[in-house]
């Protein structure tokens, strides 16, 4: 379907740019440069199998999602330096004797708590936005698994970057 892999795509890029501008640090993201990669989007979109129009959209919805991020201090927060932090980390375990391989998309420590942050790019207002991240809950738990020995207190979080919110999942 193409509306899914649309929306996929969108999310790739995305979780792509969230992983370099907390690398590269916000600063280094002017307006500028996020309406100068919309074409390159456009361009990456149409070569996965969308048409013109869907391209653009998808990539003016990606550079929202990053603008939305940037302005929100619940997004800055989460992509600043920390200690201990991490972007699209690879972790596996061992279910049985079934390797099963898991990626969080942000993971640092801050205030004496590990935080473990999903991405999610949904369209949704945000008032459903608490329902969403608690269908995500499972999703979480299994990630705070393999920090079943870590003395730290651990802390989990749906990041919606189209509404720049962080939702807390207890």
């Amino acid at each position: 379907d193409s509306a899914q892999s649309l929306e996929a795509a969108i999310g790739t890029l995305v979780h792509r740019c969230l992983e370099l501008i907390a690398k590269s640090g916000a600063e280094s993201w002017p307006e500028a440069r996020i309406a100068g990669l919309e074409p390159a989007w456009r361009r990456w979109l149409a070569g996965h199998g969308h048409s013109a129009a869907e391209a653009a959209a998808g990539a003016a919805e990606a550079a929202q999602a990053v603008r939305a991020t940037l302005a929100s201090t619940a997004g800055r927060w989460l992509l600043a330096d920390h200690p201990q932090a991490g972007t699209e980390q690879a972790w596996s375990s061992c279910d049985g004797t079934v390797a099963v391989n898991h990626v969080i998309d942000r993971i640092f420590v801050a205030d004496g708590c590990r935080w473990i942050i999903d991405y999610k790019t949904v369209r949704a207002p945000a008032a459903e936005l608490a329902n969403r991240a608690e269908g995500f809950r499972a999703q979480l738990e299994r990630y705070a698994e393999l920090f079943a020995g870590d003395p730290l207190p651990l802390r989990k979080a749906i990041f919606f970057p189209l509404q720049g919110v962080l939702v807390e999942v207890r």
